[in-house]
């Protein structure tokens, strides 16, 4: 019989959706029917992917914001406004559940489950919030101005993932973090299938490709000075109005597929979304992390990445200068790769617990 699986993928970056679509190929590669329910750039991205059966919009939870920030206080101000939107949402997968009767459903970042318990459904959920926890712990030198977000966001979700999934399948960047407990288990960085690391760079680096978050909090980028024999692309940012052209600088805006531009990258500047950063470690590529301000799961993802040597932790208002660092250390940051075993395939390693999933589902 095959397998229905029903994805519910919030669509406001697309970390998430393209963190989906890798075990989504997965399981189609297996014979697995997949539908997806999403948002914002969610419905963007998964509208030509040919392992898609079919795409239903919903609306989508957002943070509240303050000149561009995270804003904790505007976010739990808009309490109506989210409730109303969860009723939307919970509307919707009511019917897509009656139509295509799935037997598993997988979260990432979408709550308006009471229709998936209602069915009886079993539910995984893709979701590292037990690592920001841990990180919080670990790392001393955290910002302060993370722990709002963190206290009301990051620990509410890891509460909840904690009680309502009945599989969580929590990705992880170091590979010597395998904390798991009996609904909690960890995989490898879940990245796009055609992700796949190369021979190391050589030579002094030519190229570098700055990729930040889609999302409305991604960090702006404005480059102020000529960084001569160096190629630098811009991905997911038009030119800034304003800012007159520089030689070398390209901005490519808005992109399907950037990963041809990664392969050829030295450098990578990413924001600390968990996907582009999974994807730049998985492709061992050396890194700059501009975490989001004041949000703690990226800042925990860029300090993994500088505990593990392969990267730095840069801000958005210094971004220039912890890229011409990072090109400085580019030799030891290269190196760092070689004293990390292989990463392991979490998108395979997750299909293959949805579709056991599924299957006691399918066995009742």
């Amino acid at each position: 019989m095959t397998a229905r699986i029903l994805f519910l993928v919030n669509g406001l970056g697309l970390g998430n959706s393209t963190r989906c679509h890798a075990v989504i190929q997965h399981l189609a590669a297996a014979g697995a029917a997949v539908e997806v329910v999403t948002s914002d750039n969610g419905l963007w991205f998964f509208a030509d992917k040919p392992e898609v059966a079919g795409v239903t919009p919903i609306p989508s939870l957002h943070y509240g914001s303050d000149r561009g920030r995270i804003s904790i206080l505007r976010t739990l101000g808009q309490a109506g406004r989210m409730w109303s939107t969860l009723r939307q949402a919970t509307a919707t997968l009511s019917e897509v559940i009656a139509r295509f009767r799935p037997q598993a459903v997988v979260a990432d970042s979408v709550y308006a489950l009471g229709p998936v318990r209602r069915a009886g459904l079993p539910l995984a959920a893709l979701n590292n919030a037990d690592m920001v926890v841990r990180g919080m712990a670990r790392f001393g030198d955290r910002p302060a101005g993370l722990l709002p977000q963190f206290l009301f966001v990051e620990m509410g979700d890891y509460l909840h993932h904690r009680i309502r999934p009945d599989l969580v399948i929590s990705p992880r960047l170091d590979p010597h973090d395998g904390v798991e407990t009996a609904r909690l288990r960890a995989v490898g960085p879940i990245v796009r299938r055609e992700c796949h690391a190369t021979a190391h760079d050589a030579g002094p680096p030519a190229r570098v490709v700055i990729m930040l978050s889609g999302s409305v909090f991604g960090s702006p980028v404005a480059l102020r000075r000529r960084h001569r024999g160096l190629r630098i692309d811009i991905v997911g940012r038009p030119a800034p109005e304003g800012v007159p052209p520089t030689e070398g600088v390209a901005y490519h805006g808005k992109l399907r597929d950037s990963l041809s531009l990664i392969r050829q990258a030295d450098l990578l500047v990413v924001n600390g979304g968990f996907s582009a950063v999974s994807e730049a470690l998985v492709l061992r590529k050396p890194m700059v992390v501009i975490p989001v301000p004041r949000h703690a799961e990226q800042w925990i993802n860029g300090r993994t990445i500088r505990h593990l040597g392969v990267g730095l932790i840069g801000s958005e208002e210094h971004l220039e200068d912890a890229m011409e660092e990072a090109l400085a250390r580019i030799g030891a940051l290269r190196a760092a790769y070689d004293a990390l075993p292989p990463a392991r395939d979490g998108a395979a390693e997750a299909a293959e617990m949805i579709l056991a999933l599924a299957a006691r589902r399918g066995a009742s």
